[in-house]
C-alpha cells in the first residue's frame, strides 16, 4: 500500500498518519463524506497514545428568510458531536477506522438533533413559563403539581393516604415521587413533610407561581418524562418554531409567516399535522400572553423573550 494512499474498503477507512491532526482531518474528511454524505463534517481530530478519536456532526440547510424582505436566505445547520470513531494504529504508519453503518450514524444524528431540542425547549420553557402560566390548557395540565404545593404549604405534616385520596389524579405516588427526588418533599413512614427546598421557598415568602417555576426548573425532563406532562414542551415547541429561525440568523426583529412557522414545526420537530389555522390560534395564545408578536399572519419576536433564551440556549448550528 502506498504511504499516501488512503482508501475504504471491508466497512473501514485506512489511511497513512499525518503530520498532526489538521493533516489527519484533511486526508479522512473526503473520504467519508463520499462513503456517507456530503453533508457530514470532521468536527474534531484527537490525537493519543493508541491511535485517533474522530468526532463527527452532520449539516443540513434551512431556510431562514425573511418573509417582509423577501432575502432568501440559506443556513447550514450543525449539528455537532453526533458520534465519535476510533482509529487504531497498524502496522507501516498506517491507522484503520471502523466505520458504522449509514443507518446507525443517521440515528446517532436524529438523537443528537432531539436532544439539542430538548434542551432548547427547557430554555423556552424556563424563558415563557410565567407568561403561558396563565393558558388554561397549562393550568389544567399542572393542577395536580398546583395542588400538591398547596397541600405540602399548608398541611404538612400530614399522611400520603390523605392526599391521595383528596385528589382525583391515579399517580398521585408518581408526583411524589419527582417532588422528594428535587427536594420539596420527605417521607417517613407515610407522613409527608416539607423538603429543605419548599423550606426555603416559605423563608423566601415565594408565591405558588414562582414555587410551580421552581420546580418546572428543575425538574423539567422528570416531569414531562416520568408524568407526561405534554404541556411543559407544548407551547416551548410553538415558540421555537419561530426563535429557532431568529436565533440562527441573530435577527430578532426577523419577519416570519405562518407557512414558515408550519415549515419549521415539520422540519425540525417532524411535525406535519398542524393546520396553519390551527397553528395561526396557538400563535394567537402566544401573542396574547406576551410570549411572541402575531399580526397580520406574520410572527416577530418580543425583546425579552429573545435576550432571556438566546444565553442559555445550546449550539443550534
Amino acid at each position: 500500500m502506498s504511504i499516501q494512499e488512503t482508501r475504504i474498503s471491508d466497512e473501514a477507512l485506512t489511511f497513512p498518519a499525518g503530520t498532526g491532526e489538521a493533516s489527519v482531518k484533511n486526508r479522512i474528511e473526503g473520504h467519508l463524506r463520499y462513503h456517507y454524505s456530503r453533508r457530514l463534517f470532521v468536527q474534531d481530530v484527537e490525537e493519543s497514545e493508541d491511535g485517533y478519536y474522530i468526532k463527527v456532526g452532520i449539516a443540513y440547510p434551512r431556510d431562514v428568510s425573511d418573509c417582509r424582505k423577501q432575502d432568501n436566505v440559506l443556513k447550514m445547520v450543525n449539528i455537532g458531536d453526533v458520534q465519535t470513531l476510533y482509529a487504531s494504529p497498524m502496522d507501516e504508519g498506517y491507522y484503520r477506522m471502523k466505520l458504522p453503518d449509514r443507518s446507525d450514524l443517521y440515528d446517532a444524528f436524529k438523537q443528537r438533533h432531539q436532544d439539542i431540542l430538548t434542551r432548547l425547549d427547557w430554555s423556552m420553557a424556563r424563558a415563557i413559563y410565567s407568561k403561558v402560566y396563565k393558558l388554561t390548557p397549562v393550568r389544567n395540565q399542572l393542577n395536580s403539581v398546583i395542588e400538591i404545593v398547596d397541600f405540602i404549604r399548608h398541611e404538612t405534616p400530614d399522611s400520603v393516604r390523605r392526599l391521595e385520596n383528596a385528589q382525583t389524579t391515579s399517580n398521585t405516588r408518581d408526583y411524589l415521587d419527582v417532588f422528594e427526588e428535587l427536594g420539596y418533599i420527605r417521607i417517613e413512614d407515610g407522613t409527608m413533610l416539607q423538603g429543605p427546598k419548599m423550606e426555603s421557598a416559605d423563608i423566601q415568602g415565594l408565591q405558588e407561581k414562582d414555587i410551580i417555576g421552581d420546580i418546572i426548573d428543575e425538574g423539567y425532563y422528570l416531569l414531562r418524562q416520568k408524568l407526561g406532562l405534554a404541556m411543559l414542551n407544548h407551547f416551548p415547541k410553538f415558540a421555537n418554531a419561530y426563535y429557532l429561525s431568529a436565533l440562527r440568523r441573530s435577527d430578532p426583529e426577523l419577519h416570519l409567516s405562518v407557512e414558515d412557522i408550519a415549515e419549521n414545526l415539520q422540519a425540525e420537530y417532524q411535525d406535519g399535522t398542524t393546520d396553519t389555522w390551527k397553528l395561526g390560534r396557538k400563535l394567537d395564545s402566544l401573542h396574547d400572553v406576551g410570549v411572541l408578536k402575531f399580526q397580520d399572519k406574520e410572527v416577530t419576536s418580543r425583546e425579552d423573550v429573545y435576550n432571556s433564551v438566546e444565553p442559555n440556549i445550546p449550539s443550534l448550528g
